[in-house]
């Protein structure tokens, strides 16, 4: 850990060498999130920055990230090439800084091209300086993540404690909920900044809205969440106190945004799916959030998708799963596209998605804009500008609207088409058991997790 002399020991000043880890895909948020706070993120692989933070910035990082997914402070570096050196080296990490009384290490162990290879022995020896690991499922825990490669010890003190995307809020989940940071990431890449509206007609629990109305409203995306830096013997609890209270005066009281008039109007920020169980668990989600005055959940199908004046985005992770019929998945894009187009005319579209023909069926004009790994799977997030709606490109038209009319009514007298009943996560409420639909799932639905 680097200490600089001088003035920078002041309180919340002291300097360390810091890493953030982000999924993969989302380094180009992650970064611009880094920059915003005030720091210089050097990139070190897939997926991961280094950084030479102060105390206050490694607070700040943890409460105000959006799509990372955790924060380590680097507690020592050293060359080992058998257990001797290995000891040796433990031996001069000043483990006390993190390590609070009645506190059990966890060491997370990986090698790479070195001499000491075996995980376990090499997390034994650890223990064997620091103490045992515990027993006792109560008591605290510490994680140290340890990489030895090229005979190379780094050793990370893990600053965040349950993962970052592990949002306090977010009790309530489907059967395959998308990751708060990949919504967060997906947001940012859409270059969505909370002055224009947002909509997802496939909501889920309301994971890509609920991040939409924390963004706007300038709150941290954690809520009041713990970290692990809290519980180190090095805490600083006065600069934990003002960076809490800096958060909490730059928060704002409602999403809204100006209107032709220049007054302030509410944020149009709204979700839908058709399954009132996901609506209900959305709407519980935004309450904990402390969101719920500013984001609306409706049960509806996507044929319903509400008509909204005006400029937004579209942005929403339709259902896909390999076992799924084509036809079927057909039908859903198909149709969504056709009335995200017609009824929604002045919005961009961005769609996550792992098949290029289903996205063509939705919009011709929609273009890659980021690429994420998303529960083992490739997915990519296409996004396109506003454009009008009767674009050679873009579905609907004449016979479109009325397509589209004509399965609003289908639905309306609930003998929908095979499109909408399409929906792996088990949110149909058409022919056939909410069962049965999930039992048509193969890589998930309108909300995934790896």
């Amino acid at each position: 850990m680097v200490d600089q002399a001088g003035p920078e020991r002041r309180a919340g000043a002291r300097r360390h060498r810091a890493v953030v880890v982000c999924p993969p895909g989302a380094e180009d948020a992650c970064r611009q999130e880094l920059l915003d706070l005030g720091v210089k993120p050097k990139p070190a692989g897939p997926g991961t920055f280094e950084l030479d933070a102060t105390t206050r910035q490694v607070y700040a990082a943890n409460l105000w990230l959006r799509t990372a997914s955790r924060v380590l402070v680097r507690a020592a570096t050293f060359r080992a090439t058998d257990f001797a050196h290995l000891l040796a080296g433990a031996e001069e990490v000043p483990w006390e800084a993190w390590l609070a009384d009645g506190v059990a290490p966890v060491f997370r162990v990986s090698t790479r091209d070195s001499k000491l290879y075996h995980t376990e022995a090499i997390a034994e020896r650890l223990h064997q300086v620091v103490g045992l690991p515990s027993e006792d499922d109560d008591q605290p825990r510490q994680l140290f993540v340890v990489r030895v490669e090229r005979n190379t010890v780094t050793i990370s003190a893990d600053a965040s404690g349950d993962a970052l995307h592990h949002r306090a809020w977010r009790t309530g989940i489907g059967p395959a909920p998308l990751r708060t940071t990949l919504a967060a990431a997906m947001l940012r890449a859409c270059g969505w900044d909370g002055t224009v509206g947002l909509v997802d007609p496939f909501c889920g629990v309301g994971t890509i809205p609920i991040e939409a109305a924390l963004l706007a409203r300038n709150l941290p995306p954690g809520g009041d969440r713990t970290f692990a830096f809290q519980d180190w013997p090095s805490f600083e609890a006065g600069t934990w106190a003002s960076v809490a209270g800096a958060a909490a005066a730059a928060a704002r009281p409602a999403a809204t945004t100006a209107a032709a008039d220049g007054a302030e109007v509410p944020l149009v920020i709204a979700g839908s799916d058709r399954d009132p169980e996901m609506t209900a668990l959305a709407g519980a989600n935004a309450e904990r959030a402390g969101v719920a005055a500013d984001v609306t959940f409706e049960t509806r199908v996507v044929a319903h998708l509400r008509a909204r004046p005006g400029a937004g985005l579209v942005l929403t992770n339709p259902p896909f799963g390999k076992r799924l019929g084509d036809a079927r998945l057909d039908g859903l894009y198909r149709r969504f596209g056709t009335v995200a187009n017609q009824r929604l005319a002045g919005w961009d579209l961005a769609v996550l998605a792992t098949d290029r023909k289903l996205v063509g069926l939705v919009d011709r004009r929609l273009r890659p804009a980021a690429r994420f790994g998303q529960g083992g799977l490739a997915v990519t997030l296409w996004h396109r500008p506003a454009a009008p709606a009767d674009a050679s490109d873009a579905p609907g038209g004449p016979s479109g609207q009325a397509d589209a009319d004509e399965r609003d009514q289908a639905d309306a007298t609930g003998q929908a088409g095979d499109a909408d009943q399409a929906d792996p996560a088990g949110t149909g409420s058409g022919a056939g058991s909410a069962a049965g639909q999930r039992d048509l799932v193969a890589g998930g639905g309108g909300e995934q997790e790896g």
